[in-house]
């Protein structure tokens, strides 16, 4: 059956212009929203004084202080050598291809370093590290299903820690789309797939990383969300809201962390030049393939922020970041308008996810 004849592909939710007066707002609604933008101004243009006039100086401060200083909480400077040369443990689930795989690429040629690469299955896993050939550092194959039971996924990662570790890096890739099938449609199943894999499964691998290096007092976690979790077409809301608790999780989890020796990096880009995105383009997204960013890029960036601290959200490409970033100022009225726009423009594609 050709794609375009796919079900998932001619959904009346997607496709239908259908208007009537009915959904015009109302005016106390629509003044409602104005009130709303007034006061996100405000808080925008407090943001932007408090950046410019402390952290800007601070951020400068930091960069003339001796290295030291910027050790983590409660750390002597040779104490975290010991931990992040000779004993750097890294944990990549989600390393058989993508952003997962960049990753893994960025601590190969550390002969100190440890690798975990984890995925779903133990084949693909096992042939993404046969690529890279004979390198530096030790890398070990493991299988962590994030669909499978919390205690499955949970007593995957305490053996591994045993028999690896102590484990000092995770880094949570791991996710799933709808667009990874083109003939698969929306229904409950899909969602309650995605809620269990990029939510349940990523936030049970998460937490129980978190509280095996908070009894240790060191550790570095960096998790994937993604810029729609902030903006997005209609049509990916499943897909969206998965990552959008994610991205309010991991920076949530960010503070808590600081203060047990735990940095916390949270994720979120754009469109990357990934399996995920190129499942999009078949279904008919309309982003410009020249815009998407490169996972490799991307998988440096992160490992300078995870390595150097300081950095709490990560976006790549930064130009989207600061586009979604802006639309997160949106009014409610606006953010639907804009939702229902981006959708019929095509930007995520024809199905729903």
């Amino acid at each position: 059956m050709p794609k375009e004849q796919y079900p998932s592909m001619n959904r009346p939710e997607v496709n239908s212009t259908a208007f009537t007066p009915r959904l015009l707002p109302t005016f106390p609604y629509a003044a409602q929203n104005v009130l709303y933008s007034l006061a996100q101004l405000v808080v925008a243009a407090a943001s932007l004084f408090l950046t410019v006039f402390l952290f800007i100086p601070l951020s400068l401060l930091r960069a003339m202080l001796p290295k030291r200083w910027l050790q983590p909480v409660g750390m002597t400077q040779q104490e975290a050598t010991e931990k992040t040369k000779r004993n750097r443990v890294v944990l990549v689930v989600g390393a058989s291809r993508g952003i997962g795989f960049s990753v893994m690429k960025q601590y190969v040629n550390e002969p100190d370093t440890v690798i975990i690469a984890a995925s779903r299955r133990m084949d693909h896993v096992r042939s993404a590290v046969a690529r890279l050939g004979k390198t530096p550092a030790t890398i070990h194959c493991a299988e962590i299903d994030l669909n499978s039971p919390n205690k499955h996924i949970v007593d995957a990662i305490k053996q591994l820690d045993i028999q690896y570790g102590p484990i000092t890096h995770l880094y949570e890739v791991s996710g799933l789309a709808n667009s990874l099938d083109d003939s698969k449609d929306w229904d409950l199943d899909v969602v309650m797939d995605l809620v269990n894999v990029n939510v349940v499964g990523t936030i049970t691998a998460v937490m129980t990383m978190y509280d095996l290096m908070k009894e240790r007092r060191y550790g570095k976690i960096c998790v994937v969300g993604s810029t729609v979790g902030h903006f997005f077409p209609a049509n990916t809301l499943t897909y969206s809201a998965t990552k959008s608790l994610i991205n309010s999780f991991t920076t949530g989890l960010r503070v808590l962390g600081t203060p047990v020796g735990i940095e916390v990096t949270s994720v979120q880009p754009g469109f990357i030049d990934t399996r995920m995105t190129d499942g999009m383009k078949r279904e008919g997204s309309t982003a410009p393939k020249m815009g998407m960013g490169d996972p490799n890029g991307l998988a440096r960036t992160m490992k300078q922020a995870v390595e150097g601290g300081g950095v709490g959200v990560i976006c790549w490409p930064g130009s989207q970041g600061m586009i979604m970033f802006a639309l997160r100022a949106l009014n409610p009225i606006c953010d639907d308008f804009g939702k229902w726009v981006s959708m019929k423009l095509g930007l995520g594609g024809r199905k729903i996810s």
